[in-house]
């Protein structure tokens, strides 16, 4: 992840799963300390 990252778009769905995708990136970007200026709960 670099410094313009950003998650997937929220529209994009994964196993009949909306949002899963992008709360994925933010878990791993949380992780990392690369979350930024986005919001996980």
């Amino acid at each position: 992840m670099g410094l313009d990252w950003k998650p997937r778009h929220r529209d994009l769905i994964i196993g009949d799963i909306a949002w899963l995708a992008r709360i994925t990136d933010k878990v791993r970007a949380k992780l990392t300390g690369m979350l930024g200026e986005y919001i996980y709960p």
